[in-house]
């Protein structure tokens, strides 16, 4: 839900909700992006195939991506598939931290599909709320601990000692490292979406269907 007017994350979009600055065209009255996509024309071969949807469904901020220079947006995507495929937490436990960095940073482009991939997951409105208000205790300790560490990392940027113990002893030290570029990778992502203005996709993605 929008925090600001009590609707749906799709409503920034659809109906201009204040929460999200957007641009419109003078002449037409439609609303447009801050940055242009780029032009298919020039881009690397690399990746005018994955904007073909040899990999699956390209979303808009992948296409905004595609404005950073190869070396960059290469690892960038990289990362972004390592959380999909190549992950040791659950998937849910991978959305409980995307949607906690995407409250935070209120991210309309990450909330829209993150609610519906974690609702999907089998997340609870009630649970939802939470990551929303900052409420974790509808969790379980663990995942308490996840919210936590993640919130301070988005807020505070470096986590308080007892966080950080917390989570070595729940997680180990290659899975916190790997939850901590999980947030870091989201964390970009929100503010590649604010920067460019990406259009809000018409489809909320509900699961990671795409091919390596």
């Amino acid at each position: 839900m929008c925090w600001n007017c009590a609707k749906s994350a799709k409503c920034r979009a659809v109906l201009g909700c204040p929460v999200r600055k957007r641009r419109q065209d003078p002449e037409t009255g439609d609303f447009v992006t801050r940055i242009p996509y780029p032009d298919p024309a020039g881009l690397s071969e690399t990746k005018r195939e994955v904007l073909s949807g040899a990999f699956g469904r390209v979303l808009n901020i992948s296409r905004m991506a595609m404005h950073a220079p190869d070396p960059f947006w290469a690892p960038q995507r990289a990362l972004g598939r390592a959380a999909i495929f190549d992950i040791s937490i659950t998937p849910r436990q991978r959305e409980l931290i995307i949607l906690r960095v995407a409250y935070l940073s209120r991210s309309d482009y990450e909330i829209y599909h993150h609610e519906s991939i974690a609702a999907a997951l089998g997340l609870t409105e009630r649970e939802r709320q939470g990551l929303e208000s900052g409420d974790f205790s509808v969790f379980a300790a663990e995942e308490q601990c996840l919210c936590d560490f993640v919130s301070e990392l988005v807020s505070d940027v470096s986590p308080s000692d007892r966080s950080l113990a917390a989570m070595q002893e729940y997680f180990g030290l290659p899975t916190l490292f790997e939850i901590l570029f999980i947030t870091c990778t989201y964390m970009m992502l929100a503010r590649v979406a604010a920067v460019s203005g990406a259009e809000i996709d018409d489809e909320a993605v509900t699961n990671w269907n795409l091919r390596r």
